[in-house]
């Protein structure tokens, strides 16, 4: 399904190029004298202008919904750089948790209260104040 909307969309993409290339404007596009000698006037008829106008928002609207397409195609296919696939892990025991933070602050309540208030041997001195 994909392959053949692909083509299709590089399909409607040629023809949109060469239907602006074909059309005429301030510069008169391909259709001037340089264009072989060979008006559009003369592919088209008299109302190429017409027809080009129409052809080009055509092509224009069936390339919109073939990204479209194409884009809805590719997000179905491949999963999003920001969703996190979490392996699948026991649930949470927050009682364990709780149960764990409480003997660690047993533990730390239970410590003499010299060992918090000596200093370390690597702290940095503090700056003394000049008189």
């Amino acid at each position: 399904m994909s392959i053949l909307l692909l083509l299709v969309h590089v399909a409607i993409c040629l023809i949109l190029i060469v239907v602006i290339l074909v059309q005429g404007g301030r510069g008169q596009g391909l259709t001037g004298s340089n264009f072989s000698n060979a008006s559009v006037q003369s592919l088209f008829g008299t109302r190429a202008a017409d027809f080009l106008t129409k052809a080009t928002t055509v092509s224009a609207i069936l390339f919109l919904f073939t990204c479209i397409g194409l884009d809805i195609l590719e997000a179905q296919r491949s999963r999003s750089l920001f969703e996190t696939r979490r392996p699948a892990t026991t649930p949470i025991d927050v009682q364990q948790i709780q149960k764990v933070l409480e003997k660690i602050k047993a533990e730390e309540a239970a410590k003499p209260k010299t060992e918090t208030q000596q200093p370390q041997p690597n702290a940095p001195k503090t700056a003394e104040k000049k008189s």
